[in-house]
Parts: C-alpha cells; structure tokens; sequence
C-alpha cells in the first residue's frame, strides 16, 4: 500500500507521464494504469468524509470565525468568510463530438473544464463546483450551485472577481471591487465610502489567487492534460483537493493561513507589502462637476 500511496503522489505532484512513473516504479503501463484508478478511488472515499481534508460548508459558528480573522486583517470589513474564484484546467479531447463542443473554451481556445473553489482564511476549500464544460463562463457555472451557498450563508458574504454576478439574487452575498465604468456613475455622496470599501475588496480577493497558485504550485497534474475520461478526471480533481486540504492542516504551508494569522500583523505593515495598490480605485479620479458629468479628463476623449 505504501508503493501505491508514492505513486499516487508521484502521479499528482509531477506532470510526468505513464511511462516515466513505470520506470520509476518498476511496473508496466496495465498495471500502472490500474493501480492508479484503484488508488484515485480509495483517497477520495477515505477522504471525503475525513475531519481534516473534507470540503464543508461551515457551520455558523465556523463562518463566526472565519468572519473574525478576515476582521482583524481588514477592520472595515466584518462581515466576509472566503473567497471564491474560477479556474479552467486543460483536458483531453474526446472523440463524442456534442461532449467534445461543450468542452471547447473558444477564449483559450481549447479543450477545458471549468472549476469554482472557495477558500476560507485558514487556507482550506470549503466549497467547491469541479469538472465542468470549458465553454460555461465562471457567471453560467454560478447559477448551477448558488442556491447551495444562498441557503448556508445567513448574513455573511464571500468576496469575487469581477467574473462573477454581483447583483439581483446574488447582492448582498457575493462582493467584489467596482468595476471602473460602475465607479464613474456612483452618486458623489456615496462614492469615496464605496472606492475605499472597493479597494478591500480589491486586497481579499488576492486571496484566492494564492489559493489557487499554491494548489496548483504543489500539484502540477493540474497544467498537464486530464483524462478525457469524466469519471477519471474527476477522481483526479476530487483527489487534488481533499489532499490539499489535508496538506493545508497537517504541514501548514499556506499563504491565506499565514496571512489571515494574527501573528503576521507586523508583516503586513511593512512598506512596499501591498503589490497591488496599482488597482485600487481612488476618489478624486472619479468626481463630477455640478451638471453630474465627468470630468474634463474623460470628455476630452469625445471633442
């Protein structure tokens, strides 16, 4: 079992492939094949339901706290437990042309499959929506589980990119930076509370970038094809994440963790820290005159 276990983490950890895990192993490619889907098999039943690597949404108590520790890394903001995001991997293709014209992203013009993580501030996936069609938006692929969220949240909010709808149903729980165009519309008595509050957001939502960097980071079979095989490739996506979050408790090399750590406050104030001030939207970029048209600035783009 301990030679299976090394090859399944050699198979995950590395974007090697069949042949090269054979040599390593000493096996030839039939039963490398097959011990592969056996064990993808077991570390998902045996980790699905594990205390430490199982993807949960929190109990209310959990969001309590989740809510607290982004509190004290971002004051102005109490109300926030995680952090969700999109990201596609690329698969292979298959030869059912209607599955094959699902899967086809024309943006990156390939064969993908669409994924939505949230990531809580301790580091770990608290929810996640996995393997489906490349062609479906992070927007599309929202409506399908947001019901799930809307249902478990209560009073609290998970903050998103710009990707995702931030109005009608999903207002109040979905939060995001203001997009430019949005920001030059905003009543001038509201607007310096909303781009200061847009920049928050605009610093949370790095988060989970670093989630995303650090699973794929240390599983690189996520940049290599997956299996064009829908039942395989999701026991290879499933596997990823519950060792992830495994990992993320166990070793504890996680960049949300440390940072949402109160012992990382007198990192954070360091000067040059904030890499992505070049983002924040500022007040005076945006005022208007008495007539509540732009600035001369943008109406000197149309003379």
């Amino acid at each position: 079992m301990d030679g299976h276990l090394g090859l399944l983490l050699c198979y995950l950890g590395s974007q090697m492939n069949l042949k090269w895990l054979c040599l390593i192993f000493g096996i030839t490619p039939s039963a490398c094949s097959r011990i592969l889907k056996y064990i993808l098999r077991l570390t998902v039943k045996r980790l699905r339901h594990h205390p430490l690597a199982r993807v949960k949404f929190p109990t209310e108590e959990k969001m309590q706290q989740y809510a607290e520790m982004i509190r004290h890394r971002e004051p102005s903001v109490t109300d926030v437990i995680g952090f969700m995001d999109g990201v596609s991997f690329t698969t292979e293709c298959t030869d059912e042309r209607v599955e094959q014209n699902a899967y086809y992203c024309g943006y990156d013009c390939d064969t993908m499959v669409n994924n939505v993580f949230i990531f809580g501030p301790d580091g770990k996936i608290f929810f996640c929506a996995i393997n489906y069609p490349g062609s479906w938006a992070d927007g599309t692929l929202t409506a399908r589980f947001f019901s799930h969220i809307k249902q478990r949240i209560g009073r609290h909010k998970i903050c998103v990119d710009q990707g995702f709808p931030r109005s009608g149903e999903a207002s109040g729980i979905l939060v995001g930076p203001i997009p430019e165009r949005s920001a030059r519309r905003l009543h001038p008595a509201l607007r310096d509370n909303l781009l200061r509050l847009s920049n928050v957001y605009t610093s949370l939502r790095q988060a989970s970038e670093w989630g995303m960097r650090g699973m794929q980071g240390t599983f690189p079979r996520c940049k290599k094809r997956l299996p064009s095989d829908r039942v395989k490739r999701r026991l290879v996506i499933e596997s990823i994440v519950f060792i992830n979050n495994f990992r993320t408790h166990i070793v504890g090399l996680n960049q949300i963790s440390t940072v949402f750590n109160p012992e990382y406050e007198q990192v954070i104030n360091l000067d040059g820290y904030d890499r992505i001030r070049q983002y924040y939207l500022q007040p005076g970029d945006y005022e208007t005159d008495e007539e509540g048209d732009d600035d001369d600035e943008f109406d000197d783009e149309f003379d």
